[in-house]
């Protein structure tokens, strides 16, 4: 009797998956028969999404918990990204951000937020491209922010790295023409995840309307995978986003210096 060979899987990497914009990468991934590895600190949180994933969808979920602020950490997921022979997909979720006056800010906690913002971004991005290129196949999706696109007062660290993944992102876009793999900078803006409370920012003013899923700010992402390099989700957002480059930038971070300084001032 002939063995039937187990049917090959391509495979996703995705940081920051234990919720939010992370988890519903995972989730999408996983029903469209991708196998996951999962990345966070949590490992409980990240066990208990590859569980779901498997019994849902008949997926392998391998789960590996780690901080990627922390070099040991990083490199352990960089060898594990650059080893992967199946790895199609790369997913650079995870990021925080930080609120208030930099000045008053904790500089250790901002060196932070640049390490898992911008450095693992570039690092993982680095240890993916090689075989990704060699196989003529393969996408990343570098998750941003609608932040990106102005200059951000008391959010000073957060907007910068932004702009920085939206950058890079463009900029390897260009030298990947032709090769078979894209690249995609992903600009949400308010989505209903844990970043916000994380970050210490007040959204009680904010009307429903402004916000997004994480489920369908994934379905925008993967939809327009190799059509839009920066991909801004929801007709509300894109607008924005083209009236913030189409302002002058002096002009948008003295609006926005005057909003969130009234928010912080009477804080204080």
């Amino acid at each position: 009797m002939e063995t039937v060979p187990t049917k090959s899987r391509p495979r996703a990497l995705i940081t920051g998956a234990s919720s939010g914009i992370g988890a519903a990468f995972a989730e999408r991934l996983a029903r469209d028969e991708y196998d996951v590895v999962l990345v966070a600190r949590d490992r409980d949180r990240l066990e208990a999404l590859a569980a779901k994933l498997r019994q849902l969808h008949d997926v392998e979920a391998e789960v590996l918990p780690a901080d990627l602020t922390r070099h040991s950490c990083l490199s352990l997921v960089e060898n594990r990204v650059s080893g992967d022979p199946g790895l199609d997909v790369l997913v650079n979720n995870a990021g925080f951000g930080t609120a208030g006056a930099f000045a008053r800010l904790d500089a250790d906690r901002e060196e932070d937020e640049i390490r898992l913002n911008i450095v693992a971004v570039v690092r993982l991005t680095h240890a993916a491209l090689p075989g990704m290129i060699a196989r003529r196949r393969g996408a990343i999706v570098n998750v941003s922010s609608m932040a990106a696109f102005q200059p951000g007062p008391f959010n000073a660290t957060y907007c910068a790295t932004k702009a920085y993944v939206n950058s890079f992102t463009e900029a390897l876009h260009e030298e990947l023409r032709g090769t078979g793999v894209k690249v995609q900078a992903l600009c949400p803006g308010f989505t209903r995840t844990e970043f916000q409370k994380r970050a210490g920012l007040d959204t009680s003013h904010l009307p429903e309307f402004v916000w997004s899923s994480p489920e369908s700010v994934v379905d925008a992402s993967l939809d327009g995978l190799g059509h839009d390099v920066v991909l801004v989700p929801g007709y509300a957002n894109r607008a924005v986003a083209a009236m913030a480059t189409a302002i002058p930038r002096s002009v948008t971070r003295r609006l926005v210096g005057g909003m969130m300084r009234n928010r912080f001032e009477k804080k204080d």
